[in-house]
């Protein structure tokens, strides 16, 4: 692997890893009913706009938007299992995917 290939890794990695932080706090709302879960549901969701560094993640960003906006109105609607459920699916293969493209 060349530098700029290293660079390119660690930055994709730091990207991934802000928007894993942004769904564990997002979470840990959801599950302490915190009053302001709907701004951190909507820090996570401007976590995933755009593109990623490379564009090398963004089929991955597609599935975690998708995901985050279901658990968003399911949350909305008052099916707090359901919207758990998709926000677990969503940091799950955003781990399995920052593990595995760490070993690129």
């Amino acid at each position: 692997m060349k530098a700029g290939e290293r660079a390119d890794a660690a930055l994709r990695t730091a990207h991934l890893l802000r928007i894993d932080s942004y769904m564990d706090i997002a979470t840990i709302a959801m599950w302490t009913s915190s009053p302001r879960v709907d701004t951190m549901l909507g820090m996570v969701e401007a976590s995933l706009r755009g593109g990623s560094p490379g564009g090398k993640d963004d089929e991955l960003l597609a599935k975690l938007r998708a995901l985050v906006r279901e658990g968003r109105e399911y949350l909305a609607g008052g099916d707090f299992s359901a919207a758990m459920g998709r926000m677990r699916v969503a940091h799950d293969l955003l781990s399995l995917h920052i593990i595995r493209s760490s070993g690129e």
